[in-house]
């Protein structure tokens, strides 16, 4: 019976599977349906021949009665070919609702697997945000404790520090016999509401065993947590680093100005049509772009080449790719600093800060810039800054644009390119260009250094909360005097409040530790000279008493940088400094080429709010570059950039983008009366 019963229940169960199983059976092949429809072609064929036959035969003989023999013998063939072509009919119906059935089938079940694995991934990333914040707190609470500990040692240290000995092997035998020395449940009491340690004051030797507690973490972890808590007092640079540096700048006697002031010359001729106030507000009140499921629209580009995705116009910010490089000159005031430094470490500390620099703005910006066009054009320039800036597309397919600014004190270049992936989670962007900067110090002569940005990344797109994330090691190089700066970017883990973490260590020629720096790339970011001037690379920090910020001998902290505020209610949370780039007065318009971004008719229309326009446009500009690439291949031609060429650096042996220097002089023939000649209209 126990087997009866349940081959039963098999036999139930199978019925059940078989049932729901039936509209994920395989209909009927391809072949079937050929045949089917062929045959209802056929019967269709004999039904018009009976009926030509018919019609022959009473156009032949008018009189012919409808029992002859040939006529009945037309008429069955014709009711014969009718019930056939029935019956094909029910089957080729039956094939094509089996064929869609199954297929619908298909699909939902795709459609299925598909929400299960968004919903499963949504639910992986609140499981992980929530995990984060419990690390975060234990982490803060381990800090806290950290921090208590290491007060009380120091504070209990200070009372014996007087008498005790030198040699460091009686100094740790004299702190043995005092600890032994007291009374067991005195020696050992706590105090539970600060971690204080009651009983005689510990010894250096004991000093050093307990602070190696923080072994695995290195002078600039310290720094930066100290500069996080607000714990070391901010100087200004004229408080400290003019009394550290007071004989280096006084022995570097009067330096002679004329090559500056007459590349300063040269440069003040671009000023023209650059007059006009920098705008502080948009024409548009409000983002009010259509509302667009990002995750939507991105779940079926995963694994794929974000350069080649095409994304709806609603998903754009008013700007350029172009534009997006020229925000790296936002905080140029610190290269003007780092100029007129005397020290080359702390010009370094300048230098290391503009770096990290240009990534602040790219806080809150999730919204995609436009692609540029092929010989693609921008020109920027700060009249109140003194420095010009220029910007070509140079490739399509990858991506490419160089780029070349200059001063009177400084010139940076190189080149913007990068490969990018969605992966599902996050937008990946890898930086391929080497960028340069020359300085021109007041102290004379020629210093170049070249740095490598870091990988930036969207994350966040999952759960609808998408954040700008950047992170890597940027290794910063005077090839001038060999000193190096090494910035950590930390990548956003666990921890929310390890967000936008930036550290590192200048290093003078020798490979010894001559600043520390630590900040947040989003805020601010401070420097110290490192207090341990034998720290090396690779180094681990001393044993012992945490690095002085404070007091005697103290090593003073200064601010290098700090963001400028970000104003409110201006759209697409672009910063001060970018509200000005895609800005067009009338003073300028005229002297602008034809190839300048801020005459790209899709970009002026998402500007000003118009979407519809914007995305026609936007179609019109890609398929009218796509029309003149296919016209190229045709000649057996290549685009060659206008205003740059392929060249390598004698100092680096880095293969770069040159500016070719026509650009400007161009220019100004312009402004006296001439036109632009050689670019083409691309918009």
């Amino acid at each position: 019976m126990e087997s009866a019963t349940v081959n039963g229940e098999s036999d139930d169960e199978g019925e059940k599977g078989d049932a729901a199983s039936d509209i994920r059976v395989q209909p009927a092949t391809h072949n079937a349906f050929n045949i089917t429809a062929n045959s209802i072609r056929l019967q269709l064929d004999i039904l018009s021949q009976v009926a030509t036959a018919l019609q022959t035969e009473r156009t032949h003989n008018p009189e012919v009665p409808i029992g002859n023999p040939s006529v009945s013998q037309a008429l069955a063939a014709y009711e014969a070919a009718t019930e056939s072509l029935g019956g094909l009919i029910s089957s080729l119906v039956k094939i094509s609702r089996d064929r869609e059935t199954y297929w619908q089938s298909r699909l939902d079940q795709e459609a299925e697997i598909r929400r299960l694995w968004e919903d499963s991934m949504a639910r992986v990333a609140r499981e992980q945000e929530a995990l984060e914040g419990q690390i975060e707190e234990s982490e803060d609470k381990r800090k806290r404790t950290k921090k208590a500990l290491r007060d009380a040692l120091e504070s209990s240290a200070r009372p014996g520090m007087e008498n005790m000995p030198s040699d460091p092997a009686r100094r740790a035998t004299s702190s043995r016999e005092n600890l032994s020395a007291l009374p067991e449940s005195k020696g050992h009491q706590k105090s539970g509401a600060h971690g204080a340690i009651d009983g005689p004051p510990l010894g250096p030797t004991r000093m050093e065993d307990l602070a190696g507690i923080s072994d695995s973490e290195s002078a600039s972890d310290e720094f930066f947590d100290a500069v996080s808590s607000g714990e070391v007092q901010v100087v200004t640079p004229g408080q400290s680093m003019m009394i550290e540096l007071a004989a280096a700048a006084e022995s570097g006697g009067e330096i002679s100005d004329s090559p500056r002031t007459e590349l300063a010359a040269e440069i003040a001729t671009s000023f023209k049509g650059h007059e006009a106030p920098l705008r502080t507000r948009l024409k548009l009140a409000a983002d009010d772009r259509p509302k667009i499921s990002l995750w939507g629209i991105l779940k079926s580009m995963i694994g794929k080449d974000m350069t080649r995705m095409t994304l709806p116009v609603s998903f754009n910010e008013p700007t350029s790719l172009l534009q997006r490089v020229a925000e790296d000159m936002e905080y140029t005031d610190l290269i003007d600093i780092a100029v007129d430094r005397m020290d080359s470490t702390e010009r370094m500390v300048y230098v290391a800060g503009f770096a990290a620099s240009e990534y602040a703005s790219t806080i809150g910006r999730v919204a995609k810039p436009f692609n540029p066009l092929l010989g693609e054009t921008f020109e920027y320039v700060r009249p109140d800054k003194g420095y010009r800036f220029l910007v070509e597309q140079i490739s399509h397919h990858p991506p490419v644009s160089a780029v070349f600014a200059q001063s009177s004190k400084w010139e940076y270049y190189g080149e913007s390119a990068m490969k990018s992936k969605f992966y599902g989670k996050s937008f990946e962007f890898h930086p391929l260009g080497i960028w340069f900067l020359k300085l021109r110090p007041s102290s004379g002569g020629e210093e170049l250094y070249t740095w490598k940005k870091v990988t930036s990344s969207v994350v966040g797109i999952i759960t609808n909360n998408p954040t700008v994330d950047n992170y890597g090691l940027m290794e910063i190089k005077n090839w001038t005097t060999g000193e190096v700066c090494q910035l950590d970017f930390k990548q956003r883990g666990w921890r929310s409040s390890d967000a936008y973490e930036v550290k590192g260590k200048v290093m003078d020629r020798d490979g010894n530790a001559a600043w520390s720096i630590a900040g947040r790339w989003n805020d601010k970011i401070y420097a110290r000279r490192t207090y341990d001037q034998n720290e090396s690379m690779t180094s681990k920090p001393s044993k012992g008493l945490p690095l002085r910020s404070e007091g005697p001998g103290a090593s003073p902290t200064f601010l290098v940088w700090a963001a400028n505020p970000r104003p409110q209610g201006i759209p697409f949370n672009l910063t001060p400094f970018g509200l000005t780039l895609n800005d067009i007065p009338d003073c300028l318009q005229p002297y602008l080429p034809a190839t300048d971004t801020r005459l790209r008719p899709d970009q002026r229309a998402m500007e000003d709010g118009e979407y519809d326009f914007a995305a026609k446009e936007k179609n019109r500009l890609e398929e009218k570059q796509r029309a003149k690439r296919r016209e190229r291949e045709t000649r057996g031609e290549e685009f060659v950039p206008r205003w740059f060429e392929k060249a390598k650096c004698s100092i680096t042996g880095e293969e770069y983008w040159l500016f070719k220097g026509g650009y400007w002089k161009m220019r100004d023939d312009v402004v006296k009366g001439g036109k632009w000649e050689g670019p083409e209209d691309i918009f």
